[in-house]
C-alpha cells in the first residue's frame, strides 16, 4: 500500500465554490487551490463536511476531486473525502478516483445509529477495498462519536493511516492523540480549540476556516512551534473573539460556517459568496458585520473595499 506523508500544521478543509445556479465554480476552485498551496499549510482536506460534501451529488463530488487533485499535483499532502450514506457509493467513488494523485481517503460514517461493531466492519471493508490508505473521521455533529477504545481497535489495520478526531471531550482527545505513531496519524479539528489541541500533542489541525483565513491559524501554529506560547495564546484569543461575534442567524440556520467563509473568500477575490442546496447565504446586514469584524480583529486579512456583492 502507498504510505501517506506525515501531516503537520494547519490543514484547511477546502471550501467548494459555487455559481449562482448551484454548479461547481471550477475557475474559483482552481483559484482557491492555488491560494491555499501558496500558504504555509501542512495538508489539504478535500470534500469534508466543511466542504459541504453532504449537499453534493455524486458527479459534483467527482468533479471537485478531479480539479483539486489536478491543481495540487502532489505539492501538499491531500486527503480526499469519500463519505456517502450508501456503502455502494463509497466504494464506487474510490474506484472512480483511483487514477488521481493524492495521499489518502477520508470517510465519515454518515449514520448516527450504527453500533461500534458495525462501524468496525464498515471501516475494515473500505480499507480492504481502497487502493490508498484510509483515514477515519469522527465528529459528534455528523456521526456516532468514536471512543478511544474504538479507535484502538482499528489503528493497527495495515491500510488505515489515521483518524481525524473532532470532539469537545478533552480527555478522549488526549487519549486518542497519544495513540499517534509513525504508522498511525492523529489530527484534530475546530478552530476555537486549536491551541488546546496543540498542547495535547496534536501535530496537525483541520478547519474550514483555514480556507478563508489560513493566516490566523498559521500564526497560532508557528508561534506554538517556536515556543512563543504567550503569542500563540493571544492569537487564539483574538481568533475566538472574532468568531464569537459572527452572525447568529447563520449559525442557527446552517450550523456550518460556509456562508461566512464564502463571503470572506469573495472579499479576497477567490470565489462568489454562494452556499449549496438548502443553506442560507449571508444577507447584506450580515456581510456588513463580517466586514467590520475583519477590520476590528487581527486575523490576517483586512478587506480593502466592499466588492458590491
Amino acid at each position: 500500500m502507498i504510505k501517506t506523508r506525515p501531516i503537520r500544521g494547519v490543514v484547511p478543509v477546502v471550501a467548494t465554490p459555487f455559481t449562482a445556479t448551484g454548479d461547481i465554480d471550477e475557475p474559483a476552485l482552481r483559484r482557491l487551490m492555488d491560494f491555499l498551496c501558496s500558504q504555509r499549510i501542512g495538508g489539504l482536506w478535500v470534500l469534508g463536511t466543511g466542504s459541504e460534501d453532504m449537499n453534493l451529488g455524486y458527479d459534483k463530488r467527482l468533479r471537485v476531486a478531479r480539479i483539486a487533485t489536478e491543481c495540487n499535483a502532489g505539492r501538499i499532502p491531500l486527503v480526499l473525502g469519500a463519505g456517502f450514506f450508501a456503502m455502494e457509493d463509497i466504494l464506487r467513488f474510490i474506484d472512480d478516483t483511483a487514477d488521481l494523485e493524492f495521499d489518502a481517503y477520508h470517510v465519515m460514517p454518515y449514520h448516527t445509529l450504527l453500533g461500534f461493531d458495525r462501524l468496525e466492519w464498515f471501516y475494515r471493508a473500505i480499507a480492504d477495498h481502497a487502493p490508498r490508505p484510509l483515514w477515519m473521521y469522527t465528529s459528534a455533529n455528523w456521526s456516532k462519536p468514536f471512543t478511544p477504545e474504538f479507535v484502538a481497535r482499528l489503528k493497527d489495520h495495515p491500510n488505515i493511516a489515521g483518524v481525524k478526531y473532532s470532539t469537545k471531550d478533552a480527555a478522549f482527545q488526549f487519549k486518542v492523540a497519544s495513540m499517534a505513531c509513525d504508522e498511525f496519524q492523529v489530527i484534530t479539528a475546530v478552530a476555537l480549540q486549536f491551541y488546546a489541541c496543540l498542547c495535547m500533542g496534536s501535530p496537525a489541525h483541520t478547519s474550514s476556516l483555514g480556507s478563508a483565513l489560513p493566516e490566523a491559524m498559521i500564526a497560532i501554529y508557528e508561534h506554538f512551534q517556536a515556543g512563543r506560547l504567550e503569542e500563540a495564546k493571544a492569537a487564539q484569543r483574538e481568533l475566538n473573539a472574532f468568531l464569537g461575534e459572527w452572525p447568529k442567524r447563520l449559525k442557527a440556520d446552517n450550523f456550518l460556517q460556509a456562508a461566512q467563509e464564502k463571503y470572506i473568500l469573495s472579499l479576497r477575490g477567490i470565489c462568489e459568496p454562494y452556499t449549496s442546496s438548502y443553506y442560507a447565504d449571508a444577507d447584506e446586514q450580515e456581510r456588513a458585520l463580517l466586514r467590520g469584524l475583519l477590520m476590528k480583529y487581527d486575523v490576517g486579512f483586512r478587506p480593502q473595499a466592499d466588492p458590491g456583492r
